[in-house]
C-alpha cells in the first residue's frame, strides 16, 4: 500500500545513499548527508528507487532442454577462458556451488547484459568477463569492500581556482602522452590508491618528461589520512597529498601485492614535481582539469553496467552512491574516456567511455569529485582531432529558473546556503554567478 511504501522510505533512501552524517568505506570512501528539508514527491522517489532495484529474473528450471544445453556450453567456455583468473582474484563463489547454482548465476548475468544493453544503446555488454559468476550482491561488495563509521571532515582538497572566460579544447586525449599502463587492483579495495598514483605519475611526467612506474603498494599500506584503510577503502585526494608530501618508491622496489600490508618498505623515494590536491566542480570542473592533465574521478561502479561493460559509450547507470575511483584521461564532444584498474581484459582494453553533459554529477557520477595534483608547469594535451578552442560558458544552466544558488531539480529545491563546491559534491546544479 502507499503507507507501506512510505514506511520503507528510510531504508530506500539508504539504498539510494542519502545517509545523514555517515561515512562509508567503499573502494573509495565518501561522506554523505541528507538534504536539509523534507523532500517532496515521496511516492515518485520511492517508486523510482523500487524500479531501479528490481531486475529481470528467470529460473533455470524454466529453460528448455536445448536452452539448458546451450547455457552449459557457455559455462564451460567461461571456465576455460576466465576460470583461472577468477580463481586467482577471488571472484568465484566462496562456498561450493552446485552446477545448477553456477548456471543460474550465468543466466542472471546474461539477463543483466540484456537490460544494460536496453538502457545503454550506444554501449556493448557481454557475459564473457571474469565477473560473470558473481551475483549482484557479491559484485557490489567487491567494489564497495566494507562499511565503516567515520568523521565528517573528509574532503580537504582545495577547490581549483575559477577561470572565468578560460578557453577549453573541444577534444583532449592524454592516452598517448605520459600515460602509465592499465593496472589490476585484484581482490583489494585499493582503487583510490591506483587513481592517486596514476594521476601523480602523469603529472610528474608532464612536468619533467619522465614517466616513472611508482609504488601503488606504498600508498595502499601507508596513506592513512582521513581514515583510509588500505584494501578497505580510502580517499584519492588524501592519497595525492600523501604522495606530494612523502614521495614514492618505484614499483620495482615495492611491488603491488593486492593486500593492505604494513608500512615498512625500504627504498629510495622519488620526490615528484607535483603539488597538493585540488578539486573541480561538476562536469565543467572535470573538463577544466582534463585540459591540463589526467584527473582522478569517483564513479558509481558496483552495478551490472560496469560489471559487464565491453565497449562503446555508457549513458546511464542505475543511480546510486559513488563507490569506485578511476582516472579520466580524455574527452570529446560526446564522451569522457576513463582508465579503470580492473586489468586490460575488462572494457576497451581497460578503458571505458561515459557520455558527457548528462546533467547533475554526470554519467555514473563522473563529475562528482574530480581531483588532481597541482602541476609545476602547464603542459599542452594531445588533441584527438585538431581541437577548436571554445570559450567556457559563464551563463547558468537553463533549468535554473529563478534559482540563483544550488538547484536540486529532481526535488525542485533551491538551497541558498550551499557553496558552488558543496552543490557539485551533493549532485546539484550550480545556478549562481
Amino acid at each position: 500500500s502507499p503507507d507501506d511504501l512510505i514506511s520503507l522510505q528510510p531504508r530506500l533512501t539508504q539504498i539510494a545513499a542519502w545517509h545523514h552524517d555517515v561515512h562509508i568505506h567503499f573502494c573509495i570512501s565518501l561522506e554523505l548527508h541528507t538534504f536539509p528539508t523534507t523532500r517532496p514527491n515521496k511516492m515518485k522517489f520511492i517508486a523510482f528507487v523500487l524500479a531501479s532495484a528490481t531486475a529481470a529474473s528467470q529460473s533455470i528450471s524454466t529453460l528448455s532442454t536445448k536452452e539448458r544445453a546451450d547455457l552449459m556450453s557457455d559455462l564451460a567456455k567461461w571456465h576455460s577462458n576466465f576460470g583461472a583468473t577468477a580463481l586467482k582474484e577471488g571472484l568465484l563463489p566462496h562456498a561450493q556451488k552446485t552446477q545448477d547454482d553456477l548456471l543460474q548465476r550465468l543466466l542472471d548475468t546474461k539477463l543483466a547484459v540484456a537490460e544494460a544493453s536496453r538502457t545503454n544503446p550506444d554501449a556493448i555488454f557481454s557475459w564473457e568477463n571474469k565477473f560473470a559468476l558473481m551475483n549482484d550482491a557479491e559484485f557490489k561488495q567487491y567494489v564497495q569492500v566494507s562499511f565503516q563509521s567515520g568523521n565528517k571532515s573528509l574532503r580537504q582538497a582545495k577547490d581549483a581556482p575559477s577561470a572565468a572566460g578560460a578557453v577549453v579544447a573541444a577534444t583532449v586525449d592524454w592516452t598517448t602522452r605520459c600515460n602509465p599502463p592499465v593496472r589490476d587492483q585484484g581482490a583489494c579495495g585499493s582503487c583510490w590508491a591506483h587513481a592517486a598514483v596514476g594521476v601523480a605519475e602523469a603529472a610528474h611526467c608532464l612536468a619533467t618528461g619522465e614517466l616513472l612506474s611508482l609504488s601503488v603498494q606504498q600508498v595502499t599500506s601507508c596513506s592513512t589520512e582521513g581514515g583510509s584503510q588500505g584494501c578497505e577503502g580510502g580517499f584519492p585526494w588524501y592519497a595525492i597529498d600523501y604522495v606530494n608530501q612523502e614521495g614514492l618508491c618505484l614499483d620495482s622496489d615495492w611491488p603491488y601485492a593486492a593486500q593492505t600490508g604494513t608500512c615498512d618498505g625500504q627504498c629510495n623515494k622519488q620526490h615528484l614535481q607535483i603539488g597538493s590536491s585540488v578539486r573541480g566542480n561538476g562536469e565543467s570542473g572535470l573538463v577544466n582539469g582534463l585540459n591540463n592533465q589526467p584527473v582522478s574521478v569517483v564513479v558509481e561502479a558496483g552495478n551490472s553496467v560496469w560489471k559487464n561493460y565491453q565497449g562503446g559509450v555508457v549513458s546511464q547507470c542505475p543511480g546510486a552512491q559513488s563507490d569506485h575511483a578511476v582516472i579520466a584521461v580524455a574527452y570529446d564532444g560526446q564522451s569522457y574516456t576513463i582508465k579503470n584498474s580492473w586489468g586490460t581484459g575488462w572494457g576497451e582494453s581497460g578503458y571505458m567511455r561515459l557520455a558527457r553533459n548528462t546533467g547533475s554529477t554526470g554519467t555514473c557520477n563522473v563529475g562528482e569529485a574530480p581531483t588532481w595534483p597541482q602541476l609545476s608547469s602547464n603542459p599542452n594535451p594531445t588533441p584527438s582531432h585538431g581541437p577548436t578552442p571554445v570559450p567556457s560558458s559563464t551563463q547558468p544552466p537553463s533549468q535554473c529558473g529563478d534559482c540563483d544558488a544550488c538547484l536540486f531539480s529532481y526535488f525542485n529545491q533551491c538551497y541558498s546556503d550551499f557553496s558552488s563546491s558543496d552543490c557539485a559534491y551533493y549532485g546539484g546544479v550550480w545556478c549562481g554567478h
